[in-house]
């Protein structure tokens, strides 16, 4: 018999967002380059949540879907909350899924600044108190909307109160229930199912089963600070504010572990991104999901990188854009290059400004230094290809490969007509259009011969005038 899993989390993310003004599911808004889902996902399993259940119902198709393009494993699955009836009957709708587990962490879903030192805060409270919960709270200047905590004589919860169901009394209290908790599964269920709906909503509220466990032992309630870890996501103001924070929050743990920014309000690292000590960062640079930057970087401004892996001491230069390629030590590219996905720079390559390429491995040293385009391709280390060079690639159906020896040189305004092979130091002549492979060592060359036809322009210009008179 399979050990019984320790925590399984379940995540709150059924809801509209009306207020988002959007036909996206609020939970599918980005925050830092993905869905704010994934970050409440990622936390769960940094603080070691052996099984993530979101709970679907707006768009729960969608939903399913970008989160499963994230986390393509097992260890994340969905329960349906097909009509929504509180947050209580949501947490019931994933039972099922959560199974054996003997833990269960509670979050909703738009919360996506929460971080895992919480959660393990959370974590360790749970192991201490003699309840079988512990949950977050947290003191506001303006609590309006927020559950209450009633706590008893000697100071630990005994119950919480929702906003619309709280007396005058109660509304005067400061400290509110954050939505964040972990319940022994047997419990959470046990109780889910005697809690009624007598409230202003008429709906199975979560927050009942506080008082349930009160009556068990001493409740955990773990204080954290106002501000992000507890800011939700309503509309697109907060949308923004949140995406803030988190967008300083990562940008500080960088500066402080050796990188360097030009101006960190201004750049967007995706936080599953990883940077190495001693990397540049310029103003307006974005670094999405799923990168990996070496040590000794130096990325200009507004550069965009998405699922791709640069070595130590590459240099991307200003407005270039790299999508799921590879870039090996001491590197250039740009700028205003283009590196489409599947390509792969070896180290101290060079590809220069207006430079496109996709689906081509350039090996060790080679040089492409501007105005070109390489696709589906394969060049020699120690290769230099000239401004204007197009591998000639695609026919309308199908694509075709060209492929390049070492130490190959191309001329200016070069077409490579695919597929074709050019064999080691072959020499390619300036406006030559190759169709056919080219031996190693030889020249080719295809050009019109040149004509001078003397006098010209000044004939032209007596024609004009005679048209003129």
């Amino acid at each position: 018999m399979s050990e019984r899993v320790d925590i399984a989390t379940v995540l709150l993310a059924a809801g509209q967002g009306t207020r988002m003004q959007s036909d996206l599911a609020k939970v599918l808004h980005p925050i830092l380059g993905v869905p704010m889902i994934v970050h409440s996902v990622d936390a769960a399993r940094a603080v070691g949540s052996e099984r993530v259940v979101v709970v679907v119902g707006h768009q729960a198709g969608a939903v399913e879907d970008a989160v499963r393009r994230h986390f393509p494993d097992d260890g994340v699955v969905f329960a349906l909350q097909a009509e929504q009836n509180g947050t209580g009957h949501a947490v019931q709708c994933a039972k099922e899924a959560v199974g054996d587990a003997a833990r269960v962490l509670i979050m909703n879903g738009d919360v996506p600044g929460i971080h895992a030192n919480t959660l393990q805060a959370l974590k360790d409270m749970h192991g201490e108190v003699s309840s079988p919960l512990a949950f977050a709270t947290t003191t506001l200047q303006d609590p309006a909307g927020y559950g209450r905590i009633l706590r008893g004589k000697s100071q630990t919860p005994e119950d919480v109160v929702e906003h619309r169901d709280a007396t005058p009394e109660q509304h005067a209290i400061a400290e509110i229930n954050v939505g964040m908790y972990l319940v022994d599964a047997d419990f959470l269920f046990d109780s889910l199912s005697r809690v009624g709906t007598d409230n202003a909503q008429g709906e199975v509220y979560l927050t009942d089963i506080v008082s349930m466990a009160a009556a068990l032992g001493e409740v955990g309630a773990l204080d954290i600070p106002e501000g992000l870890e507890m800011w939700g996501i309503n509309d697109r103001v907060q949308l923004a504010e949140v995406e803030r924070a988190m967008r300083a929050r990562t940008n500080e743990s960088l500066m402080r572990a050796g990188v360097s920014f030009a101006a960190p309000e201004t750049t967007t690292i995706a936080t599953n991104a990883s940077i190495g000590k001693d990397t540049t960062l310029g103003r307006g640079v974005r670094i999405g999901p799923g990168c990996r930057v070496g040590e000794g970087c130096r990325i200009d401004e507004g550069c965009v990188l998405e699922e791709t892996t640069l070595g130590n001491n590459v240099h991307v230069k200003p407005y270039c854009v790299l999508l799921d390629s590879a870039v090996g030590d001491a590197a250039q590219v740009g700028p205003f290059a283009h590196l489409r996905p599947g390509t792969r720079l070896d180290a101290s390559c060079k590809v220069g400004n207006f430079v496109e390429t996709k689906k081509a491995h350039l090996h060790e040293g080679t040089k492409a230094s501007h105005l070109s385009y390489l696709g589906d391709c394969e060049i020699g280390a120690g290769s230099n290809i000239g401004a204007g060079t197009i591998t000639c690639n695609y026919d309308g159906v199908n694509k075709f490969k060209t492929t390049l020896g070492e130490g190959v040189f191309i001329g200016s305004d070069t077409q490579l007509v695919a597929p074709v092979s050019l064999g080691d130091n072959a020499y390619v002549g300036a406006g030559t259009t190759v169709t056919e492979d080219v031996p190693a060592g030889a020249l080719v060359i295809s050009r019109t011969p040149q004509r001078n036809i003397e006098g010209w322009v000044a004939k032209k210009k007596a024609e004009r005038d005679n048209e003129s008179d």
